[in-house]
């Protein structure tokens, strides 16, 4: 992606964050506005009640799909919740999938996921690692439609716990994102984990990507950290290393490159440039669901792009096609009656057009495109 489109994404999310931060100011007893709910799990491994911020996808309620999990550590920081939360919305289903996002909140703050100052003791975040796979995964897949893919993300100390993680237990995670993280704390313990722990017999997939800047003092700690790992990884694992320019200490940037990197050909299809065949289109996440371990359908808003310049393309048995797949996978989706109704409507169709602009309105009374065609059949 070019650092200008890079840019406009993040000035945007930004801008979300904005908004949703101040009515979080506001009213300081909400959990992140409307892109979070508050909940609880109390933990048995932990001895105490942990408290979470969920932020679902948009369609999760009408939608029959499974989605992927994005753990975050300190969620309690109610402007990078909300950022992330945001940034899922933003990118889910054009440049990455939806995402269910789990926020863990640590009242105690983040430093509690390291070892001890004193006799640097890792009881603490060997017991956090033990409370997400036996607890917190558990009951999150037990609440939620959750797909067999999760993913870790982690700033500073919480990054630092990430790795950690990654270390002791490589599979827990598909993913590893870690911001910033505290790598100059047991960096021999780290190094000798890479050498001889349980990532030495990885055999499955996994990979980790940390970011940093150049302005945090953290260069040389990344640099012998990851020359450790080069030098020791099995062949299934993959790790990239970003160092920004003049970014700051967890740079606001990130979340959205981790994403473009776990994800980095989710949706290479422009049709307004090149019009492909839904066929070819569908076969693209058929790759991906087996190289990512879980079904990911092709996205509503991919059918949608597609359906919508195979009629302006006057192809109308082509473009009855797409939106005849998108009503059978996505049978609860607005998009798919509006695509319907256009085709109606190019065909010549007007009163097939109307009942299915009015049934993608039924799904959602709000549904603006679908206001503005219904008025256009009228006038």
């Amino acid at each position: 992606m070019k650092i200008t489109k890079l840019l406009t994404l993040i000035c945007i999310i930004v801008l979300n964050t904005v908004f949703a931060q101040e009515k979080v100011e506001n009213d300081p007893d909400e959990p992140v506005v409307t892109l979070g709910e508050i909940s609880s799990l109390q933990s048995k491994v932990l001895n105490k009640t942990i408290p979470l911020s969920i932020h679902l996808p948009e369609n999760y309620d009408s939608s029959r799909k499974s989605y992927p999990v994005l753990y975050m550590l300190g969620s309690d920081y109610r402007a990078r919740f909300a950022m992330l939360a945001s940034t899922l919305d933003y990118m889910g289903e054009g440049q990455i999938p939806e995402m269910i996002l789990i926020g863990i909140d640590l009242p105690e703050g983040n430093r509690i996921l390291l070892p001890t100052r004193e006799n640097q003791d890792t009881t603490i975040p060997d017991n956090y690692i033990n409370f997400f796979e036996t607890e917190l995964m558990p009951h999150v897949d037990n609440k939620y439609r959750t797909a067999p893919f999760r993913v870790l993300f982690g700033g500073s100390n919480s990054g630092f716990f990430t790795v950690y993680t990654l270390l002791n237990n490589p599979l827990l995670f598909n993913g590893y994102f870690a911001s910033s993280p505290s790598l100059m704390v047991i960096p021999e313990v780290l190094q000798q984990k890479i050498k001889s722990g349980s990532l030495k017999t990885l055999s499955k997939n996994r990979s980790l990507h940390i970011i940093y800047s150049d302005d945090e003092g953290l260069t040389n700690h990344v640099s012998e950290f990851t020359r450790v790992l080069t030098e020791n990884k099995p062949e299934s694992f993959t790790y990239k290393v970003d160092e920004l320019v003049n970014q700051g200490h967890v740079p606001a940037m990130d979340f959205t490159m981790f994403l473009l990197t776990l994800y980095p050909d989710f949706n290479p299809f422009n049709p307004g440039e090149n019009l492909e065949s839904l066929d070819k289109v569908t076969q693209h996440f058929d790759r991906l669901s087996k190289r990512y371990g879980y079904e990911i359908k092709t996205p509503i808003s991919v059918i949608f792009n597609l359906g919508f310049h195979t009629i302006r393309s006057k192809n109308l048995i082509a473009a009855e096609e797409i939106f005849q797949y998108s009503l059978e996978v996505y049978p609860e989706g607005k998009e798919s009656y509006l695509g319907m109704g256009l085709v109606r409507k190019a065909q010549g169709q007007l009163e097939s057009a109307r009942v299915m602009f009015e049934k993608a309105l039924t799904i959602d009374p709000d549904f603006s495109l679908a206001k503005r065609w219904l008025q256009r059949l009228k006038n």
